[in-house]
């Protein structure tokens, strides 16, 4: 749901429908003690009470949309304080309505949709990767353990958008948390891709596919993304090589049609908009972080191609300038005769 439901008390009577979620909140002053504090508890209750009246009048009309039934059961509880406690202690169950409107909108307004699509864009990961995406899914992604790697370190855990990791880190695949916020179960497409890898024939990069997996169910209370399904292309770590530029490895989520089906891919790509479009498969989520090689990663990198690729480490570099005072013997002259 785009905006903020906001609850209004309307001319029905209230009458208690169903049984509320149970939870472990308790009032913080107690009863008798804040008047003003009791009346507004009343007042939540009264509304919740009135939104659920709501919520099965529309069930029970004819023509009443899905999305209108939707809006009186979140309002019914989004302003209860038992919710809110739940929500604040990650407790949310996201079969719930409430729960999943809750997370959607802490997600979406909460800043960190926000960061994402600015680093995206700052990076130019927005339009050199993809040239556009709906976000639908909160992507996550998390090299071993540990409290997170931000714009200041960390040894493992969550990762934040953007950040340059050691090569050393992303050895083993991550583990892949994508929050939805549909019930149903849908089969979506995971890929990471380098766009930044050098093509010697082309004088410029080429996009790279790091890992390609398929037929991964996911909905709203299924998030942690199973990789034992159709893994058409195995996962090779990142291994950026000497004398390049920062690499954007980035993550990307794709939902299936029924006609998405994929036996086979080339490692090396063109144009990932255009492989989507050739497989009808929709983006919907995004994620992605920096590697470079240094003397740090040295060794990190060549275990990569040794042990994985098997095959020799490339090294690059630009070309010597060709010295202007020096003529086609290599007999170098004043530049003032």
């Amino acid at each position: 749901m785009a905006g903020r439901l906001v609850s209004r008390t309307a001319g029905v009577m209230p009458r208690l429908l169903g049984r509320r979620m149970q939870s472990n909140w308790s009032p913080v002053v107690p009863k008798g003690k804040l008047p003003v504090y009791d009346e507004a508890l009343a007042f939540i209750e009264a509304d919740s009470k009135v939104q659920r009246e709501l919520r099965d009048i529309a069930k029970e009309q004819q023509g009443s949309s899905k999305e209108l039934i939707y809006a009186h059961e979140v309002a019914s509880e989004l302003n209860l304080p038992e919710v809110r406690n739940q929500f604040l202690a990650g407790e949310a169950d996201l079969s719930k309505p409430v729960f999943r409107h809750l997370r959607e909108q802490a997600w979406r307004l909460g800043g960190s949709l926000d960061q994402l699509i600015e680093r995206a864009t700052l990076m130019h990961v927005l339009p050199d990767v993809v040239p556009e995406i709906t976000f639908e899914a909160d992507l996550q992604v998390k090299f071993g353990s540990g409290d997170g790697v931000g714009d200041h370190g960390g040894q493992g855990g969550d990762i934040l958008a953007g950040v340059h990791l050691p090569t050393s880190l992303t050895r083993q695949a991550p583990q892949i948390t994508a929050t939805v916020f549909h019930t149903e179960t849908r089969n979506y497409t995971l890929m990471l891709v380098d766009p930044d890898k050098p093509s010697l024939e082309n004088d410029s990069f080429e996009t790279y596919i790091h890992w390609l997996v398929q037929d991964i169910p996911i909905s709203a209370t299924q998030s942690q993304l199973p990789m034992t399904t159709k893994e058409v292309l195995p996962y090779i770590p990142p291994h950026p090589q000497q004398g390049t530029p920062y690499h954007r490895y980035t993550m990307l989520l794709f939902e299936q049609s029924d006609t998405s089906l994929l036996n086979t891919a080339a490692r090396t790509m063109i144009n990932v908009a255009q492989f989507a479009t050739t497989h009808n498969l929709q983006l919907r989520g995004l994620h992605f972080w920096r590697e470079q090689w240094s003397k740090e990663n040295q060794s990190s990198v060549s275990e990569v191609y040794r042990d994985v690729l098997k095959e020799d480490e490339p090294r690059y570099g630009y070309e010597p300038r060709q010295d202007k005072l020096k003529d086609a013997f290599g007999v170098r002259h004043s530049k003032y005769y």
